[in-house]
């Protein structure tokens, strides 16, 4: 999978969905959207996931994903991304938590 966008195109990811994303796959926990899938709300998350915050995450570089498989693996800027995960402080609230 391959794409036109550069990193500095690239938005940071900002949203904490993306941040658990690159962050699962920096510890080498997911390598499929099953592996993200978190307590609780977990369809509704999972489609948010798929339409939005993995096809962002690929569009950017920062993962590979391959929607009919599930698989997901780091993309050619995912240090990038893996950097600024580490910087982020943990939200306080998050709303799209599975957790509530």
């Amino acid at each position: 999978m391959s794409h036109d966008t550069t990193a500095a195109d690239a938005p940071t990811p900002e949203f904490a969905l993306r941040r658990r994303v690159v962050a699962a796959i920096a510890d080498d926990a997911v390598e499929s959207v099953s592996d993200l899938r978190p307590r609780g709300r977990a369809e509704e998350i999972e489609a948010a996931l798929r339409e939005t915050h993995l096809p962002a995450l690929e569009e950017a570089g920062y993962i590979e994903w391959d929607p009919e498989t599930g698989e997901i693996e780091p993309g050619p800027n995912f240090s990038e991304a893996a950097a600024h995960v580490a910087d982020l402080p943990d939200p306080v609230h998050d709303p799209e938590s599975a957790d509530d």
